[in-house]
């Protein structure tokens, strides 16, 4: 009885820890959508080094470090043309493939989706390893979505 015990707690443990880091990522997520509803957005290149760098001080204050962050807008530039697609900036690099949120932007108004991707080794240890549950490939995502706040005019 004793070793089902100890995977038991091992188990316990593992995910009440996944869970409750998860709850950092999606406040890292929403601190830089937050950020980011704020800025004047680029139509291209890389996440703005603000919006990196408030997700990656909430992050540290657990210990956590993200491994890629992605932001989404339809904010229009004040020089048309305007995208007829929603510009994607991406900031780091996973090493495995990262799936974007499959909900589109609301279509009326500017909005931006800040995506914070974290390796799931970063929010819990690796326990259930030996018993083929393993977290090393696991990305943990979270996105969060804000109106953009310098678009002139719009209620």
């Amino acid at each position: 009885m004793l070793p089902v015990w100890l995977i038991m707690l091992g188990a316990i443990v593992q995910f009440g820890l996944l869970i409750g880091n998860r709850q950092q990522v999606a406040l890292a997520s929403r601190v830089g959508a937050e950020e980011a509803s704020r800025t004047n957005l680029p139509s291209g290149g890389g996440v703005p080094l603000n919006v990196v760098h408030v997700v990656e001080q909430q992050l540290q204050s657990s210990g956590i470090d993200q491994c890629k962050i992605t932001l989404e807008h339809n904010v229009v530039p004040p020089t048309p043309p305007a995208p007829a697609a929603p510009v994607v900036l991406s900031s780091g690099d996973c090493g495995c493939p990262t799936t974007p949120p499959t909900t589109p932007l609301p279509p009326q108004g500017e909005y931006v989706r800040v995506t914070v991707y974290v390796p799931a080794t970063q929010l819990a240890p690796n326990v259930l390893k030996i018993f083929g549950l393993d977290l090393s490939e696991w990305l943990v995502p979270n996105s969060t979505t804000f109106r953009h706040e310098l678009t002139p005019g719009v209620l």
